[in-house]
């Protein structure tokens, strides 16, 4: 069926098939997709990717795939059941080569470099440059009113006891992510010097994809591009490499060390790092997922990773009361107020 599909949409032979992660490609005319289904994109429209794409490209970034049109013109095809858009990917060219060689600390302040300055309307759904105070009280609040919910009956899962126990401590870590957020906009004196970038819904060593004939990972999708400040990307990143299996400390350093060749850190950098941190945004999206879900599968999995999630949270609390310290050789770090009743518990 996807092969049908993609014929009848695009006018395109899937000569070989292959996958790029959860990604489904195809190879025809030595041109290689890669099809992104909706519910993988961060919710923004195809002007914006547009806008986003051509902007990346007038300053400079080469490796970043293009959404490819129906023959109705369309942008959105339903591909094997499921709605999507499909990208071309750039070819291997050897001027990739010096861009490979990067770390990805200096890859990723390299784009956002070239992604700054960007002109987008501010009502735009792809532009949460300001917004995380909102955003975060939207889900708490969601998530509370839940909480209350549960109260007043009596728990039928290990997860509605683990959920009732476990509320409150992050509840307090939401809120202190919350007043970091407002704090620092109000204490901040070189607040207004700081602007937004293209950036990732969540930025991890997997946003970026590879070719089927490229090793690195490098094409960048505008399915994954948003608007917002630059410390997004860095503390995804670091969180994502925290609750990885094989967390170091040093890949942090090395990441935050090679960022800051190329793109030093502001005090208020810094300050949004550390409050996305603090935000607990694995517990928040757990739960969402299981109590959104009624497939009894999808339960199981969010139930056995909220309590891993659990069973990490020391570690997490540790990391956060040790930040500053870890991160010492960073200048602006020690702007960064430190949250006292993390050490304390």
């Amino acid at each position: 069926m996807f092969e049908r599909n993609i014929y009848d949409h695009y006018q395109l032979y899937c000569e070989e098939r292959f996958m790029l992660g959860d990604l489904e490609g195809f190879e025809t005319n030595k041109e290689y997709y890669v099809f992104v289904p909706i519910e993988f994109t961060a919710g923004q429209s195809v002007q914006d990717m547009m806008v986003m794409t051509e902007h990346l490209k007038t300053n400079g970034e080469r490796v970043v795939a293009e959404i490819v049109r129906t023959v109705q013109n369309q942008a959105v095809a339903l591909i094997d059941g499921v709605d999507g858009y499909l990208f071309k990917l750039p070819k291997s060219e050897e001027e990739w080569r010096s861009e490979a060689a990067e770390s990805m600390g200096r890859s990723l302040a390299f784009f956002h470099y070239k992604g700054s300055n960007i002109q987008t309307a501010a009502h735009s759904a792809a532009n949460y440059y300001g917004q995380w105070k909102l955003i975060w009280e939207k889900r708490l609040m969601q998530l509370e009113q839940w909480y209350q919910t549960m109260l007043g009956r009596l728990p039928q899962t290990e997860v509605d006891d683990a959920f009732l126990m476990s509320f409150p401590y992050y509840l307090g870590l939401t809120e202190n992510a919350i007043q970091f957020v407002a704090d620092s906009d109000i204490d901040e004196p070189y607040r207004g010097n700081e602007q937004p970038v293209i950036c990732h819904n969540c930025f991890t060593d997997r946003a970026w994809i590879s070719s089927p004939n490229t090793a690195q990972s490098l094409i960048k999708l505008p399915s994954h591009f948003i608007i917002d400040h630059p410390s997004r990307d860095v503390a995804e990143w670091i969180r994502h490499e925290f609750y990885g299996d094989e967390f170091s400390e040093t890949n942090i350093l090395r990441f935050i060390y090679d960022y800051e060749n190329v793109k030093p850190l502001t005090s208020y950098s810094w300050r949004m790092i550390y409050a996305r941190l603090l935000f607990p945004l694995n517990y928040f999206e757990t739960l969402e997922n299981y109590y959104g879900t009624q497939l009894k599968e999808e339960r199981l999995y969010y139930g056995e990773k909220f309590f891993h999630l659990l069973d990490r949270e020391q570690r997490n609390q540790k990391f956060l009361s040790e930040f500053h310290d870890l991160m010492g050789n960073s200048e602006m770090i020690a702007r960064v107020p430190r949250v006292d009743w993390l050490q304390q518990i």
